[in-house]
């Protein structure tokens, strides 16, 4: 999915990426089904960037932010549950 450099004017990465050299700089892969705190708790464990913690968002989602030393922004997510905001 492509969105209009606007749709990030909050994002995370925003900001963090400009001067950044590696293969993956500035490219978000999206994790559907896969959950945040956990995805988040293993990569603190290994050292990764976690440029954003596990949140959940108005779209419906919960979901956080990981940088792997490439540049490759991860963000494992998965659907809020009913009740939850």
């Amino acid at each position: 999915m492509l969105h209009a450099d606007s749709t990030y004017h909050s994002n995370p990465l925003a900001g963090f990426v400009k001067g950044v050299e590696g293969r993956g700089q500035g490219i978000e892969l999206r994790l559907y089904d896969l959950d945040p705190d956990k995805a988040e708790a293993r990569a603190n464990e290994k050292g990764y960037t976690v440029l954003a913690g596990s949140a959940n968002k108005p779209h419906g989602l919960r979901e956080c932010y990981i940088l792997d030393p490439d540049g490759y922004c991860w963000v494992p997510s998965r659907a809020l549950r009913e009740g939850e905001e």
